[in-house]
C-alpha cells in the first residue's frame, strides 16, 4: 500500500474507521447512539465499527415474534441469545424489539386451528423451547391482513398466547435488556387524527384496543426495571397542526396512560427523506414530552433518493444518485441532530436502522452514514458537527 490519499465517491477524502470520531463519544453527554443488527455474521470491520460508534444495539429481526416464537410450542433463541451475549461481552446495551406487532407475527397467535401442529387452540398448553439454526434473511416483512385464516381463536386464547409470549421472552432477558418496544405500529395510515385509528386486523380484531395496555402490564410484570416504549412510523406527521397520524398517536398515548399502562416513552422511528418536515419532528418531540413521556428516535435513516416513510413498498427513486443529494442528505441529518440536541433532556437514544448503505433495509437509497465499505459519508461529518451545537 502506498501512502497516497484516496477519494470517496462523494468527492471527499476517504474517512475510514481509524480516522473517524466515535459517534457515541460525540453525544456521550446527551443521549445513547444505537444501531440495528442481529449480529449474526459480521466481519471484523463491522464488529469494530459497532464497538467504536455505538452504545446500544437493537435486534433488527431476531426478536420479532415470527423469528423467536415461530410455532405455539417452539421458541428459537439461538440468534437472540448470541446477540445479547456479544453485546454484554463488548460493553454494549441491548434494546428489545418487538414484543407485539401485526407484522412478522405468525398466524398461529390468532387462529383457532393451529395449522403448524394440526391441533385446536388451547390457552392452557405450556410452550417448549428449542434452538434450531437461525434462518434470518435480514429483510423485514409485514404479514398481510389476509394471511390469518378464519376462524379466529377466542379472545381469551389470544390473550393467553400473547401473555405467555411476553412473559417467556421478556422474562428470559430480564436484567440484560435496557428496554422493549412493547407494541409496534398499531396506528393505521391515512386517518384524519380524530380517533386512534388502530389497525383493524390481527391483535386489534382478535382482542380490541385494550390489548396494548395489557401488553405493557405483562412486560412490566416480566421485567419491572425495563423501559417500555410504544414504537411507530410517521407519528410525527401532522404534529404542528395536530392532525393526521400524530394526532391519533396522542389520543392512543393518553388512553394508555389513563388505563395505567406502565409506559416509559414513545419511539419515533425516523424513516425520513430529503423533504421531511423537520418542524413536525421537533413539535412531536415536544408534544410527547409534555405528557411526561421519554422520547427516542428508534429506526433512523434518511434516504438520498426516493421517499421513505417506514411503510413497505415506497418509491425507491433514481438509483443513480447525484452528488448534490448526498450534500442535501448531510444537511437534513445535521438539522435533525440539532433538533435532538435541543431536546436532549427528554431523548434517551438515537438508533440508526442498519450499519451501512449495504446493510440496510433501504439498500439502494443510501440512507445511512457509511457506505458499504464503512467509509463515512458527508452525512457522518454533519452529524459530528451537529454534536457541537446546543
Amino acid at each position: 500500500m502506498s501512502g497516497a490519499l484516496t477519494v470517496s465517491a462523494f468527492g471527499q477524502e476517504k474517512n475510514t474507521l481509524a480516522s473517524q470520531k466515535a459517534l457515541k463519544q460525540a453525544y456521550a453527554k446527551k443521549f445513547l447512539i444505537g444501531c440495528a443488527d442481529d449480529l449474526r455474521a459480521n466481519s471484523e470491520a463491522y464488529q469494530a465499527s459497532i464497538k467504536k460508534h455505538y452504545d446500544i444495539v437493537t435486534p433488527e429481526n431476531c426478536m420479532k415474534p415470527e423469528r423467536i416464537h415461530p410455532t405455539e410450542h417452539k421458541y428459537t433463541f439461538v440468534t437472540a441469545d448470541a446477540m445479547v451475549d456479544w453485546c454484554q461481552k463488548n460493553g454494549l446495551k441491548v434494546w428489545g424489539h418487538t414484543l407485539a406487532w401485526h407484522g412478522q407475527t405468525p398466524p398461529w397467535f390468532f387462529q383457532e386451528k393451529n395449522t403448524a401442529t394440526g391441533g385446536t387452540a388451547s390457552a392452557a398448553t405450556p410452550p417448549a423451547t428449542s434452538n434450531p439454526p437461525a434462518t434470518d434473511t435480514g429483510m423485514p416483512r409485514r404479514n398481510p391482513a389476509g394471511s390469518i385464516a378464519e376462524p379466529l381463536a377466542s379472545k381469551e386464547v389470544v390473550l393467553e398466547r400473547l401473555k405467555k409470549h411476553i412473559m417467556t421472552v421478556a422474562g428470559r432477558y430480564k436484567g440484560r435488556i435496557t428496554g422493549w418496544d412493547v407494541f409496534n405500529e398499531s396506528i393505521a395510515d391515512g386517518g384524519d387524527g380524530t380517533t386512534e385509528n388502530l389497525r383493524t386486523f390481527s391483535w386489534y380484531k382478535a382482542v380490541g384496543p385494550e390489548i396494548i395496555t395489557l401488553a405493557f402490564k405483562w412486560a412490566h410484570e416480566a421485567d419491572p426495571k425495563a423501559q417500555l416504549y410504544y414504537n411507530d412510523y410517521n407519528i410525527e406527521q401532522g404534529a404542528v397542526e395536530n392532525k393526521g397520524k400524530h394526532a391519533s398517536s396522542m389520543l392512543l398515548l393518553k388512553r394508555l396512560i389513563k388505563e395505567g399502562a406502565p409506559i416509559t416513552g414513545v419511539g419515533i422511528q425516523g424513516h425520513w427523506h430529503l423533504n421531511t418536515n423537520l418542524a413536525d419532528v421537533e413539535k412531536a418531540i415536544e408534544n410527547y414530552a409534555s405528557m411526561g413521556l421519554r422520547v427516542s428516535i428508534t429506526e433512523l435513516d434518511v434516504t438520498a433518493t426516493g421517499s421513505n416513510s417506514g411503510a413497505m413498498g415506497v418509491n425507491q427513486g433514481d438509483r443513480k444518485i447525484p452528488a448534490e443529494n448526498y450534500e442535501k442528505q448531510a444537511e437534513v441529518y445535521k438539522k435533525l441532530f440539532e433538533i435532538f440536541n435541543r431536546h436532549a433532556d427528554v431523548i434517551d437514544r438515537v438508533t440508526f436502522w442498519g450499519l451501512s448503505d449495504t446493510r440496510s433495509w433501504r439498500r439502494g437509497q443510501d440512507a445511512l452514514l457509511f457506505d458499504g465499505e464503512l467509509n463515512s459519508k458527508p452525512a457522518f461529518n454533519a452529524v459530528i458537527d451537529a454534536s457541537r451545537t446546543k
